[in-house]
């Protein structure tokens, strides 16, 4: 027997325990997967891909055991198509999150520059009434010194 006859056999021992329920070097729940097959056979990662049969029968045995279990196998093309559809619903709505918070950061925006053009304008009258305070201070001061009368000694 060649190596490659060898390890052959090694796999199809491996894949019939763990179709059987009882693998060596795997726990039992673990899915059925090439991958799978090749670590209870104790090869290599990728040795497995060597047989394009047993990749097949792989696939088929694990088809038989969803079958078995009343699982409903769907074609691996349209598991992508839901992977797919599924992505793009939750793309869809990080896209409206994102510009429903667009549109706050706008408005807050709006309103901070607004609240800032307020303030602006009020310490603007602030300064105009402080010089109109300092102006009515010597406006006063003016009055009061003209109202000053000269006291005389005679």
């Amino acid at each position: 027997m060649s190596k490659s006859e060898n390890t052959r056999l090694v796999l199809e021992a491996a894949l019939e325990r763990i179709k059987q329920g009882k693998p060596k070097r795997i726990p039992a729940h673990r899915k059925l997967s090439v991958r799978a097959v090749e670590e209870e056979a104790n090869l290599g990662n990728g040795s497995g891909y060597y047989y394009p049969d047993f990749v097949e029968k792989v696939k088929q045995t694990k088809v038989e055991i969803a079958e078995n279990k009343g699982e409903i196998v769907q074609p691996e093309i349209l598991t992508v198509r839901t992977k797919l559809k599924e992505q793009k619903r939750i793309k869809d709505n990080y896209k409206a999150k994102y510009e429903a918070e667009r549109e706050k950061l706008a408005l807050f925006a709006a309103a901070q520059h607004h609240l800032n053009d307020k303030l602006i304008q009020a310490l603007a009258r602030v300064d105009d009434l402080e010089y109109e305070k300092a102006e009515l201070c010597k406006e006063i001061a003016r009055m009061k010194r003209s109202n000053i009368t000269a006291i005389h000694n005679k």
